[in-house]
């Protein structure tokens, strides 16, 4: 030790030299000093978990850190120098990994004040932490403050390009991505829990790899469809839940970002052979698992564990809230394998539709198609076929119109004959209906659909068009907000729909704001956000939003644009050709 801190020194004035530190040590840390300084005849050591102690201020907490161990003080030989900062690096690398723990446990148990204090001293040790960086910005969505956990996300990217040339991890930008769409998305106060039992079906992990992600994806969907039947269940929908696939957020954030009680959660493996299914059911608020259960099949059965997880829950969660037990689980029978190739064919084609492309809306045609081959009576490939032609005649995507209408209610009413309780086949009919300009019969197949299924949140959005088409515009929007509330991360046409019903009451403000934030926005919406700002007096930016329009849909007319809204009174659409005319709208 002396040979440490005076090199070349006779052993004899290092010793004395080493009595008088030791002495001043002692008397700078008073009582502390038995708890670090470890003295016998001869051997001196210190207590490690003590200095711990002490830099952590005492508490054990660490946010009370005093600052880099032994920082400043040079003794200019180079056996102390380097021992300290080994000393150093060791134990800000301790403090970084116990700030780190609290932050995580604070973040699972929904304590965000705590977590944002955690994160802050992370920072605060490495200011280039990715985990600091994303306990951060968790922390801070979680109390809801988005635009203070996105401008932490900008300097910290800042701080990274400037020091390092680097861009933040993967992990890092899709939190950023996904705080953002919820900034976007959700209210800024929390929303509030049902009273029914609430839940959402997060996407289920894929185990497996490969091209079986569409099953996953699809076993995980069919769950969640099922479960949104039971009227005494809400059940968020699938488009908010794919929101949380990566963002690495725990039960307790979800929950409250959501306003559930529930999350399920699945991991699956499947082969040629065999199906395995793990599942469990977590109440994210009180961070406890009321359900697990795993499931291990024959790959055949895969829709007949499906509906035994479904019985599962819905008794769980039922029972849980002491309302009605589920007497007896029905289980469906072992499918066959033109039933299960005919289950593969739905879900690819589900998965490309949801794209909303022309190409990619007639692929998923193709394997409707096929499934029908293999299934003549499949009532969904029935329905997913009608809705496919349904976009041909909405988007005009159609060479013979009429055509396309014709096998959009062919395909819908042959849907609902197979199936008459599915509520899809029926929302699939009243798209038919609403392409030929029948609201009201529209809207008897959405209310049957919703009857069906209380939680099929794109059925309750599309109410909206029916219900403005029939000058019905105070109930379009009360519907809209209810669908918004089962999905919170909804896609961009419920904002379309809502902008036209703001338009349509006159809140022009109102209708730019919503139709201004689709990420995705069509020609239809793009008319009436040009409306709508022209009537607020923005003639600027209605005519860059009439370019806008032109690189949208080259060559679109006024005529055009109006023809498809079916409205009731015609002065309506009259109203909105002038007010397009009159901002340049060609046609």
């Amino acid at each position: 030790m002396s040979e440490l801190f005076w090199p070349g020194r006779p052993e004899r004035d290092a010793r004395r030299a080493l009595r008088g530190t030791l002495y001043e040590m002692r008397s700078a840390l008073c009582q502390g000093a038995n708890k670090i300084v470890r003295q016998s005849r001869d051997r001196l050591s210190v207590n490690p978990e003590s200095i711990a102690t002490e830099f952590r201020g005492g508490d054990g907490n660490p946010g009370h850190a005093a600052g880099e161990f032994l920082i400043g003080l040079e003794i200019g030989t180079p056996g102390f120098d380097q021992w300290c900062a080994e000393e150093r690096a060791r134990l800000c690398e301790a403090a970084v990994g116990r700030a780190v723990a609290s932050m995580e446990v604070c973040l699972a148990e929904g304590r965000f004040a705590a977590a944002l204090g955690a994160a802050e001293q992370v920072m605060a040790l490495d200011p280039l932490s990715e985990l600091g960086c994303r306990g951060a910005m968790r922390a801070l969505s979680g109390i809801g403050r988005r635009a203070d956990a996105l401008r932490r996300y900008a300097a910290f990217r800042a701080t990274l390009a400037e020091d390092l040339g680097a861009a933040p991890e993967a992990a890092t930008e899709r939190l950023a991505d996904h705080i953002r769409q919820a900034d976007d998305r959700l209210p800024h106060v929390a929303l509030s829990r049902p009273d029914m039992p609430s839940l959402v079906v997060m996407p289920f992990a894929d185990l497996t790899g490969g091209d079986k992600a569409h099953l996953v994806d699809g076993m995980a969907a069919d769950v969640r469809t099922a479960l949104a039947r039971d009227r005494a269940l809400f059940v968020v929908a699938g488009d908010s839940a794919d929101t949380y696939r990566e963002t690495m957020l725990g039960a307790a954030e979800i929950a409250g970002e959501l306003g559930v009680r529930y999350l399920l959660q699945g991991r699956v493996r499947l082969d040629d052979e065999r199906l395995r299914l793990d599942v469990e059911l977590a109440d994210g608020p009180r961070k406890t698992v009321v359900w697990s259960e795993r499931y291990d099949r024959l790959r055949g059965s895969i829709l007949s564990v499906q509906d035994e997880v479904v019985a599962q829950i819905v008794a769980t969660l039922r029972g849980y809230k002491g309302i009605v037990q589920r007497n007896e689980a029905q289980l469906a029978r072992a499918k066959s394998e033109a039933d299960l190739e005919t289950h593969d064919h739905l879900m690819r084609g589900m998965m490309l539709k949801e794209r909303f492309l022309k190409e990619d809306m007639r692929a998923a045609r193709d394997h409707f198609d096929q499934a029908l081959a293999l299934s003549p009576n499949s009532a969904p490939a029935h329905g997913w076929l009608a809705w496919t032609w349904f976009f041909e005649v909405y988007l005009g995507w159609a060479n013979d119109p009429a055509e396309a209408l014709a096998l959009t209610e062919q395909n819908a009413r042959r849907s609902v004959q197979l199936d008459p309780d599915l509520d899809f086949a029926h929302w699939a009919l009243g798209a038919a209906y609403l392409a030929a300009g029948d609201n009201a019969a529209a809207l008897d197949c959405f209310d049957r659909a919703l009857e069906l299924n209380p939680n099929n949140s794109d059925a309750l959005a599309n109410c909206a068009w029916p219900l403005m088409f029939e000058g019905r515009t105070e109930e379009a929007v009360s519907r809209l907000e209810r669908a918004m509330r089962l999905n919170p991360f909804h896609p961009d046409w419920y904002l379309w729909g809502l902008g036209m019903a703001r338009y349509l009451q006159g809140k022009f403000p109102e209708a730019c704001a919503a139709l201004g934030r689709m990420a995705q926005p069509n020609e239809q919406s793009k008319a009436f956000e040009i409306a709508a700002l022209f009537r607020v007096g923005e003639a600027e930016r209605a005519r860059e939003e009439v370019l806008a329009l032109d690189r949208l849909a080259p060559g679109a007319q006024v005529a055009d644009i109006v023809a498809p809204l079916g409205f009731r009174d015609h002065r309506v659409q009259i109203a909105l050709a002038d007010a397009l005319h009159a901002a340049g709208v060609a046609g």
